[in-house]
């Protein structure tokens, strides 16, 4: 009775890792030769960072200034807000954005609790 309990065990455990493995797959790597984007621990704050953002599909990323990956971001009231600009406007802007970092299967992700439109040159905060 012990051994066959034993085996039960031994199976249940083999499956469960199985399982595991198979819902929560290794993330992405770099391509050879290719140095793997830096991750941002879960938390992270993100301040006053310089940027834009892009529309990938139905989806919106920012990309910070530098050499930092876009970061996709959550959808939350200042992420509709960040949308309709980018829908009203021409052309790409820059703007200054704040946040907190989330990671999700090896991906971070961008909670933005605050994102203000960089004027141009020439421009005023009237006549956008």
């Amino acid at each position: 009775m012990k051994l066959a309990l034993s085996l039960v065990t031994a199976g249940l455990v083999a499956l469960a890792f199985s399982l595991a493995v198979a819902e929560n797959p290794k993330p992405p790597t770099a391509p050879p030769g290719e140095k793997p984007a830096e991750k941002l621990r879960e938390g992270t704050r993100l301040i006053d960072e310089s940027g834009g953002f892009t529309r990938v599909g139905e989806r919106v990323s920012f990309a910070p200034g530098g050499s930092r990956e876009p970061l996709r971001c959550l959808e939350n009231l200042a992420l509709e807000r960040i949308s309709r600009a980018i829908d009203e406007s021409q052309g790409q802007r820059q703007w200054v954005v704040s946040g907190v970092i989330t990671e999700f299967r090896g991906a971070n992700y961008l909670l933005v609790t605050k994102a203000v439109i960089q004027l141009q040159e020439g421009e005023t905060a009237a006549g956008r």
